[in-house]
């Protein structure tokens, strides 16, 4: 008798344990391809508006970001500060006055995505008009339930 009220008292905390884990959530692909593109608007906005807070919300702040041949936030945050600051200083030679997303093609994988972009800008460098379709390549890493840049190439 013994033996049986034992075994029914470990299946019912087997029973409670299983029970009180926490279930996890299916990923909803659809909610976090629209929540990265999102951010990808939202980094070209910050580029048109030559907003380096717009930058920095979009972007990680951790020391493994890349962007093109920057690495770490330190150095990439200093390129987005020298760069609005070039176009404040001299708009005659850096402005950007068009910058849109036309197109994403986002593979999301648990907490990272892969963004294939095409982008249409139009701005000035070094005081030559330049309006063109491009096509950079996206990382990005959901951090704290946000989904940040992690590299531009």
């Amino acid at each position: 008798m013994k033996r049986i009220i034992v075994g029914l008292i470990l299946l019912l905390l087997v029973v409670v344990i299983g029970c009180q884990q926490a279930v996890e959530k299916p990923l909803d692909v659809e909610a976090e391809k629209a929540a990265i593109k999102a951010v990808l608007k939202a980094q070209l906005d910050a580029i048109k508006a030559h907003s380096y807070e717009g930058e920095a919300a979009v972007w990680a702040h951790t020391p493994y970001i890349v962007r093109k041949k920057v690495k770490g936030w330190d150095r990439v945050s200093d390129y987005y500060i020298s760069l609005f600051e070039k176009a404040k200083k001299d708009p005659n030679n850096y402005q950007f006055y068009e910058a849109t997303l036309i197109g994403a093609d986002i593979y999301v994988n648990g907490n990272f995505a892969s963004a294939f972009t095409t982008e249409y800008a139009e701005f000035i460098w070094e005081g030559e008009k330049v309006s063109n379709n491009r096509k950079p390549h996206k990382y990005l890493e959901k951090i704290n339930g946000e989904w940040k840049i992690i590299t531009l190439f």
